[in-house]
This record gives structure tokens, C-alpha cells and sequence, in this order.
């Protein structure tokens, strides 16, 4: 084992932010900017050094991982709480591929980025979002991966609004930041929910553990279960916004506006898993609370199919991956919600691969096209960029899981596990592989629209279709290969398990506890023909649909957006958060109006008749003659009047 400090691993990130956003904000009155090569040399460097370091402290850690305090951080009478780092089987794969396939990223990004004169401080922002998710994974308690959860949420604002001259990209990345603030303080209540149990240090996740162990020992777990469920179920709201679940699904869509790197490293291979993690993370708490798992399986369910339909109905390349990301994190969360936590995290683990390497590829079509993102303006892209098809077809072939590609042991494992762990297995088994055939439709739909047939764009620039550049190219090769191999680390048919030892010691008691007693006997290549039966039923619908026949061109003044049927079912959530936002908007206008005017109104009126009572009861008491002898006159007058309305005084 290393003696490498944990520290050091985000260390690398947040001095590369610094040095970085110095030199965007020195450079920033110049017309030309800093040198393109030194700040993309920089940009890489630090992502690149702290993977080494992860690679590092991974050879030769011990079965129950590496702990350190760094320092004391929050110490008042009620919370007492350290920055420490906890370096164990779950945050050493996460970090594992978050350095790596950021280093890659940020590789990709000189090329794509060539020439923007924000450039700098695109790699500031990039270094300080690698930061943030490291922190995120390796921090050893709930309140400072909630540091890392917003960090992440920022620096998603940020390079979502990148391009800020575009309102559009602006409105994208505010969506994206109040989406996520919401489901961000279901996370908040989650942790004050726990601090009631167990006080500050409950926060911690060992300490939980320990909870929950001895709550199962003394056998008191239906005294804690109701406020440990609400819990869990609050939790689980954080991960539905950021990882984009229903409700809180509608932002990542719209975050398209960024960058294509930026889709590729945050809105599909990092961030967006972060949910999946905090379910591993507290899976220990959420087995004992069967009833919460069942929510996240429903969703996830839910989620999946949705989005799997909404990709079917896309026409710009980004959107359709975006919704094909919405789509396997439903996947990822029905795996947890069968407790099949080592599962979900295998599928983030592949799916970081081969999502990467689509968007990266969609990002090289883009910067082939001169911009262009609708695929009906596409077609025959292979003849011109050859690399791209491949990694892009790889990357198709692992993602609809295609036989030997790593879709295909991460997903056929989620499913079998959906069979026989769920309640209701053969329900979410069902609707799990009906959204594999989906997934292989829209995807093949992709890639025949995008890569096959004629070209359907504007002649004009036809003849300008190139090759992307080799710093755009390499990390694309490189994450292909993930795609296609990253599987074998967990191939049960050929007794390789490696994946499911690595994470054994954080989630296997808590699968352990969830299955007791369960047992079933499969065979796991009847799963492996279905789910294969599944993805060739795909592609042949897709090539059906979309290859058979030449696709017409596309008016110019068409625009990318689905319309009518289409666009109720990729809108359907925007409408019903439009229905609460103008619900709000009802209730405020009712409450300015209320109080603001009517009970200001009778708080003034009260007072001013308090004020003349008052008056009146003491102009009585003073000695002025001429007042009361005016009350004097008023008062007979009033009598007389009364005696005359009353006819008489008979």
C-alpha cells in the first residue's frame, strides 16, 4: 500500500482551477488570449495527476479501505463535524473512472474548444468540477459529500451557461440550477432527519453503519424505521434531481446547451451517477426500509421507459443521448431498488465508458458539421469520418447490449437481478428488457440517420466534412476500447468476478441482510438470450424504420424540436412542473393580495376605530364645555331620532 496522503487526490483539481482562473482573468482584457497550448497542457495535467494517484493508492488497499481526518471542520455544541476521506472499494472504481475519463475529456476539449476565446476559463471551470466530485466520492460523511453534491450543481450552472451571449443556454443552465436546488433540499432534511436519531454523528458514514448494526442487534429497528424511512425517501429525492429521475428529470435535456464535453463529463458519465452512489453509499440504511427501495424501483422503472419513448422522438443527436442517459440511470436505480447496489454500480461503471464515447463522438459529428445537431441533416458520415462511425458504432453496440460488449454484462445483470430479487420480478424483468428493444431502436435510429445512407445536409457543405483532430480522436479510440472491454471485469458465465469482490465489502452485508432467506436458482444464459433477442429485435425495427428506404432532406426552416404527439410525451413533465409553477404564482398573487392588502386593510381599520375609541373615551374625560356639549346635542339628537323611527314613545 502507498502511503500517498488521500488529500492529494482532489488536491491536483483545485490547484488547477486556481492557476487556471488566474490566467483567464489575467488574460481576459486581451483580444487574443493566453496560448492555447499552455493552458490545454495545464488543463490535463492535473486531472492526469490526480488518476495517478488514484491508480496509486488502489494497488494494495486493504480489504476495508483507507481512512484519514484531515482537520476538525464544524465544532459548536450541536454539530461537531471533520473533513475526513474514506478511500474503500465504492470510491476507489468511482474515482477511478471520474479522474480517468476526465483526464480524457479534458484532452478532448483543446481540440473542440480550439479557438474560443473563453477557452481558459472553460478548463478553470472544468478542474474545479473534477474537485467538487472528488470530494464528493471520497469524503467520509454525509454533510461534506453535500459540499461536493452543490460543488458538482455549480460548475454544472457554469458550463451549462458557458456560451451566456445565448439566452437560451442562459435559461438552460438557471433550469438546471433551481431543478436541482430542489431536489437538493430533500437531501438537507434527509441529514437533519438522521441528526434526530443519533445526533452530529450519525452524519458520518461509518457511524450510520454502526447505527443501523445495532439497532438490528437490540432489535429496535421498528422504533427507528418510520424517521429512518423519511429519510431515505428524502435522500432519494436529492438523487431523483440530480440524477435526473422523475420529477426532477426535465433540466438535463435542456443542459444540452453546453459544450458537447461538458454533456459528455458531467451530464453522462460523472455527475448524473451521483445518486447511484449515494444509494451504494447509504445501502446499509435503505435495506432496512424495504418499503423506500420499492419507490426507487417504481421510478426507476417509470423513468426508464419514459425516456427510453422520449428518445425514439428526438431529432437533435445531443438530445437523443440525453434522453438515452435519463433512460439507463432509471436502469441504475432499478437495480438498487432490487437491492442489487454492486449491479448498479457496475452498469455506472460501463455505461461511463460507452455514454462518454457517444457524446464525444456526437461532439466530433458537430464539429464536423460546422454546428450542426439535427440528424435529418446528416447521413453517410462514415465515408468522411471513418474513427468516428467506428467508435460511435461500438459505443451503439455496448449501450443496447450487444453480445461481448460491456452493455451487455452490466445491463443483462441488472435485469436478472430484477427477476429475482424484485417483488414482482417478472413485471420490472419485463418492462426492463421491453426498454432494451427501445433503446437499440432509437440508438440504431441514430447511428443509420447519422452514418448511413445519403448525405441529407446542404451541399454547400458537403465538401467541408472532415475528420476530427488526433487530440479529439485519441481519447475517442480510448473510450471505445472501455466499451468494449469494460465488461469482462464482471463476467459471471466465465467465473470472472472481480467487480463483485471489489465492492463486497461495502454493500454485500447490506444485499446480504435485504436477501435473506431469498433463493433462486437461474440459469444465466437463459437471461443472456433474451437480452440479446432484445437488442437484435432492435436493430432490426431500426433498420426496418430507417434503413430500408432513403430518408427525404429536410426543409431549412425546419427546426429540431418534436412536434405534436411527439412533443406531449418529451414535454410531459415540463407541462406538469409549468401546472405547479403557475399554481404557485396563484397562491402568491392570493397572498400578496390577502395580505399584503386585505389584512393590511383591517390592521389599519382596527386601529384607526382603536384610535378614535380611545380619543373618544377621553375627550369624555376632559373638562372642555364646548365638546361636551356638543356630545350633549348629538346625543339628544340621536334619541329623537330613535323615538320618531320607532313611532313613538308608546
Amino acid at each position: 500500500m502507498t502511503n500517498l496522503p488521500l488529500w492529494i487526490i482532489p488536491l491536483f483539481p483545485l490547484l488547477g482551477t486556481a492557476l487556471l482562473a488566474t490566467i483567464a482573468i489575467v488574460s481576459s482584457e486581451g483580444k487574443k488570449g493566453p496560448s492555447e497550448g499552455f493552458v490545454g497542457a495545464l488543463s490535463v495535467l492535473f486531472p492526469a495527476l490526480s488518476f495517478v494517484s488514484v491508480v496509486l493508492l488502489a494497488f494494495g488497499m486493504p480489504e476495508e479501505g483507507i481512512r484519514q481526518t484531515l482537520c476538525n471542520w464544524i465544532d459548536i455544541p450541536m454539530l461537531k463535524v471533520d473533513i475526513g476521506f474514506l478511500f474503500d472499494g465504492l470510491s476507489r472504481v468511482m474515482l477511478l473512472f471520474v479522474t480517468g475519463i476526465g483526464s480524457l475529456i479534458a484532452l478532448y476539449s483543446i481540440g473542440y474548444m480550439h479557438g474560443d476565446r473563453g477557452f481558459a476559463r472553460f478548463f478553470a471551470y472544468i478542474n474545479l468540477f473534477l474537485f467538487s466530485m472528488v470530494v464528493l466520492v471520497l469524503s467520509d460523511s454525509l454533510l461534506l459529500t453535500f459540499l461536493g453534491w452543490e460543488g458538482v450543481g455549480l460548475c454544472s450552472y457554469l458550463l451549462i451557461g458557458f456560451w451566456n451571449h445565448d439566452l437560451n443556454n442562459c435559461k438552460a443552465a438557471n433550469k438546471a440550477f433551481i431543478v436541482n436546488r430542489v431536489g437538493d433540499i430533500g437531501f438537507l432534511l434527509g441529514m437533519l432527519c438522521l441528526v434526530t436519531l443519533g445526533g452530529s454523528a450519525i452524519l458520518n458514514y461509518d457511524a450510520l453503519n454502526k447505527f443501523v448494526e445495532m439497532l438490528l442487534a437490540g432489535g429496535h429497528v421498528d422504533l427507528a424505521a418510520p424517521i429512518i424511512a423519511v429519510a431515505g425517501m428524502l435522500f432519494f429525492v436529492g438523487c431523483t434531481g440530480k440524477s435526473a429521475q422523475i420529477p426532477l428529470l426535465t433540466w438535463l435535456p435542456d443542459a444540452m446547451a453546453g459544450p458537447t464535453p461538458v454533456s459528455a463529463l458531467i451530464h453522462a458519465a460523472t455527475m448524473v451517477t451521483s445518486g447511484v452512489y449515494l444509494l451504494a453509499r447509504l445501502s446499509r440504511m435503505f435495506t432496512i426500509v424495504p418499503e423506500v427501495l420499492v419507490i426507487v424501483l417504481i421510478v426507476g422503472m417509470l423513468t426508464a421507459f419514459w425516456a427510453a419513448v422520449a428518445g425514439l422522438f428526438q431529432n437533435d443527436i445531443k438530445k437523443v443521448l440525453a434522453y438515452s442517459t435519463i433512460s439507463q440511470l432509471g436502469y441504475m436505480f432499478m437495480a438498487a431498488g432490487a437491492s442489487a447496489f454492486d449491479a448498479s454500480i457496475f452498469h455506472v461503471f460501463t455505461h461511463a465508458f460507452f455514454k462518454a464515447a457517444l457524446f464525444l463522438g456526437a461532439g466530433a459529428v458537430i464539429h464536423a458539421l460546422a454546428g450542426e445537431q439535427d440528424m435529418r441533416r446528416m447521413g453517410g458520415l462514415i465515408k468522411k469520418t471513418p474513427v468516428t462511425a467506428c467508435v460511435m458504432i461500438f459505443a451503439f453496440l455496448a449501450i443496447i447490449g450487444f453480445p461481448g460488449f460491456a452493455g451487455f454484462w452490466s445491463k443483462d445483470l441488472i435485469l436478472e437481478r430484477l427477476y429475482t430479487n424484485a417483488p414482482f420480478g417478472e413485471f420490472f424483468y419485463f418492462v426492463g428488457l421491453l426498454t432494451a428493444v427501445i433503446t437499440a431502436v432509437y440508438m440504431g435510429r441514430l447511428i443509420i440517420m447519422t452514418f448511413f445512407g445519403e448525405y441529407r445536409g446542404p451541399k454547400e457543405k458537403e465538401a467541408h466534412i472532415h475528420e476530427a483532430p488526433a487530440s479529439m480522436l485519441i481519447p475517442m479510440v480510448i473510450l471505445a476500447f472501455g466499451a468494449v472491454f469494460a465488461g469482462y471485469l464482471w463476467a459471471d458465465s466465465m467465473g470472472i468476478k472481480f467487480f463483485e469482490q471489489t465492492l463486497a465489502p461495502v454493500v454485500g452485508s447490506a444485499q446480504n441482510y435485504a436477501l435473506a432467506g431469498a433463493s433462486h436458482h437461474v440459469n444465466a444464459l437463459t437471461f443472456a438470450c433474451f437480452g440479446t433477442a432484445a437488442a437484435l429485435l432492435g436493430m432490426i425495427i431500426a433498420y426496418a424504420l430507417y434503413g430500408r428506404k432513403a430518408l427525404p432532406h429536410l426543409h431549412a426552416k425546419w427546426g429540431s424540436a418534436p412536434e405534436g404527439f411527439k412533443a406531449d410525451w418529451t414535454f410531459f413533465f415540463d407541462y406538469i412542473h409549468e401546472i405547479f409553477i403557475i399554481m404557485t404564482k396563484v397562491a402568491a398573487f392570493v397572498a400578496d393580495m390577502f395580505v399584503d392588502k386585505v389584512l393590511q386593510g383591517i390592521q389599519w381599520t382596527v386601529g384607526a376605530i382603536i384610535e378614535i375609541v380611545g380619543d373618544g373615551f377621553s375627550s369624555f374625560q376632559a373638562r372642555k364645555v364646548r365638546v361636551q356639549l356638543t356630545l350633549s346635542l348629538v346625543g339628544v339628537v340621536a334619541l329623537v331620532a330613535v323615538v320618531l323611527l320607532t313611532g313613538g314613545l308608546i
